[in-house]
């Protein structure tokens, strides 16, 4: 959960970033991203997610979320349908960090966090 416009997320971010997901190599997923916006309208809303490995960048992917304005309840995210890269190369751990970014190039929050594709779910 992440909260936008002036509070902090629910989550402790030092231990997201310490936790480590798993994902099978070839399947597919999505992240979901539930998110409260206060205070101010949050305009051209995008979340830009650059992933590393072993310290080099490998991807950059940047989805457009939209324009929101406050309220109690919280939004939800959902990035569209990915495969996970498969064969034994792509396999080892990928080191991500998130943004939430908006038209004024105003960074809103910035998260790391990790995952390990592997050959099966129960490695």
């Amino acid at each position: 959960m992440v909260f936008l416009g002036g509070c902090f997320p629910t989550e402790d971010l030092e231990a997201l970033k310490k936790k480590t997901y798993v994902l099978k190599e070839g399947s597919e997923y999505r992240i979901k991203i539930h998110f409260k916006v206060n205070n101010e309208i949050v305009s051209g809303l995008k979340y830009v997610q650059h992933t590393y490995r072993t310290s080099v960048k490998v991807d950059k992917a940047t989805f457009m979320v939209g324009s929101y304005g406050p309220r109690q309840e919280e939004y939800e995210f959902m990035t569209p349908l990915e495969e996970a890269p498969k064969g034994m190369m792509a396999r080892g751990t990928y080191h991500n960090k998130s943004f939430f970014t908006d038209d004024d190039k105003h960074n809103h929050l910035t998260w790391e966090w990790n995952l390990a594709i592997k050959k099966e779910w129960t490695e």
